[in-house]
């Protein structure tokens, strides 16, 4: 079994870097897309994908913090449902707050 080396301060904010710099890349790729399915935009899709996935894990498991981002839901063959927000979010039941106030 092989032990792990733990996640460091300067892991998450190279992760964080990698994050930054894939969005920029994807935002230029998408910029100067040549045509709908420019391979370019795809890629640089997959990789902000991968950059933003890493960030997360390296974020978790620093600081057991979470982003959120999470993946894309495949909507492919589902068709558009109105929904009622007021029925499906219950924010207040999710959320634990603690005062610093003592």
């Amino acid at each position: 079994m092989v032990d792990e080396k733990p996640v460091t301060p300067a892991d998450v904010r190279a992760a964080a870097d990698a994050l930054k710099a894939a969005i920029d890349k994807h935002l230029s790729a998408v910029e100067n897309r040549a045509g709908e399915n420019d391979p370019r935009v795809q890629q640089a899709y997959d990789e902000l994908a991968a950059a933003a996935e890493s960030y997360d894990d390296l974020l978790f498991a620093a600081y057991e913090e979470v982003t959120p981002f999470g993946p894309a839901e495949d909507d492919e063959g589902e068709e558009d449902e109105e929904v009622d927000t007021e029925d499906t979010l219950d924010l207040d039941d999710d959320l634990e707050w603690e005062s610093d106030e003592r």
